[in-house]
């Protein structure tokens, strides 16, 4: 276990360092954008940052008008912050199984004393602290762009249970993927259907916001359970979303594990 585990810190350093300093310089950002110019003016500035095909969908969402707070919490749903945990999931838990057997690094990991669920586990284990860890940076770059920007401060309370729902969404991608990754031989393929269904999720939660006709799809989104708003300034429940997007994980992981412990390898 302890080979797999400093295997993995030395693989995957790099790409969580990375992502947990973008993800908390962005958060930081979005502070400085809210301090630097009116509402208006911030939320121009998040529209600018988006693909012209996705700029009009985000404005009408935004038309209701957001308080400081709202606009930094919308930071939360923006695009980037999504992509840089999704990807972090997607490349965790494409590579755990599928990219291993591609690589044909499977059978020579697995001929060492070690079992397979000690192997299928310490890859989530490993993922359920490196998705912690991302959304602690995103936290922080929260915090500190509050405090040097003076802006309105959460509860300690609100942005722990933001980062308990950032770590559960991006924990169901995660478990999707690897789902996928332990029937799989191609870790390239599955990565790239496991981006593609959180993608799908979020582009179908924003048109089920946006089109009444399309919310039926709502409760089929996993975006549709992480709601920054919501839980940092409505203080909303997350009993509901936290179960959904847990139960998606734990079903991932579990019919995932299930197939790989009885799988024949590469």
């Amino acid at each position: 276990m302890r080979s797999v585990l400093h295997r993995l810190i030395e693989r995957y350093a790099p790409l969580l360092v990375s992502a947990a300093l973008l993800l908390g310089l962005f958060q930081f950002l979005i502070g400085a954008a809210v301090a630097s110019a009116n509402v208006g003016g911030a939320i121009e500035l998040l529209l600018s940052t988006l693909p012209p095909i996705m700029q009009n969908a985000v404005a009408t969402q935004l038309m209701g008008g957001l308080t400081t707070s709202g606009l930094i919490a919308f930071g939360w749903s923006h695009p980037i912050a999504q992509a840089l945990g999704m990807a972090v999931a997607v490349v965790l838990a494409a590579n755990a199984v599928a990219g291993e057997v591609e690589a044909g690094t499977i059978e020579l990991v697995l001929s060492q004393p070690l079992s397979r669920r000690r192997y299928f586990g310490t890859h989530v284990l490993f993922a359920l602290a490196a998705l912690a860890g991302l959304g602690v940076a995103g936290v922080a770059g929260t915090v500190v762009g509050q405090y040097v920007f003076s802006l309105p401060h959460f509860a300690p309370a609100a942005l722990l249970r933001l980062g308990a729902c950032y770590l559960a969404l991006m924990s169901a991608c995660f478990g999707i993927t690897l789902l996928l990754s332990a029937f799989a031989r191609d870790g390239g393929r599955v990565a790239t259907f496991g981006f593609l269904i959180a993608l799908t999720s979020y582009v179908a939660q924003v048109i089920g916001a946006l089109w009444l006709k399309a919310a039926f799809v709502l409760p089929y989104t996993l975006h549709h359970y992480f709601s920054p708003g919501d839980i940092l300034v409505e203080n909303a429940s997350l009993t509901r979303p936290m179960a959904v997007l847990v139960g998606v994980f734990v079903a991932g992981i579990g019919i995932g594990w299930a197939h790989f412990r009885r799988r024949d390898l590469p």
